[in-house]
């Protein structure tokens, strides 16, 4: 009985009796203005997720961008530290990463910023994590 196929004539009647009882239901004299006000609703709910959902991946990436520029500082001065070179990506990434970051209207912030932020930020703690393994990796003199 499972692969058994359904019967398009009862399926027909079925779903023009259905539609039927709905168009009763909701005013044959309104239904096409309830259709398409509710089409119209549910097209506007669907933008405000969309737009809520772009308010939280923005957030998301400026959390991100900070705190994988936290992360690349923090290794920055371990590579420092340890006698390697780091000083110069320190004072570049953190010029950029400010320049980047600070915008003169706060309303029209753009998300390209944020997002070359986050780049910049995850490449250098990227870099100094390989800069701190050849450093752990090489011997060191007694």
């Amino acid at each position: 009985m499972i692969g058994q196929r359904r019967d398009p004539v009862l399926i027909a009647w079925a779903v023009g009796l259905g539609l039927a009882a709905v168009v009763y239901v909701l005013g044959p004299k309104h239904f096409l203005f309830r259709v398409l006000d509710t089409f119209h609703l549910l097209m506007w709910r669907l933008g405000e997720f969309v737009a809520d959902l772009s308010s939280v991946a923005l957030d998301a990436v400026r959390a991100l961008a900070i705190g994988l520029y936290a992360t690349f500082v923090v290794l920055a001065i371990a590579v420092l530290r340890r006698g390697g070179r780091a000083r110069a990506a320190l004072i570049v990434v953190s010029v950029l990463f400010l320049i980047l970051v600070t915008s003169d209207d706060m309303m029209t912030e753009s998300n390209g910023r944020w997002a070359a932020a986050l780049a910049l930020s995850g490449i250098g703690a990227v870099v100094m994590t390989g800069r701190l393994r050849q450093a752990a990796l090489a011997p060191r003199p007694f």
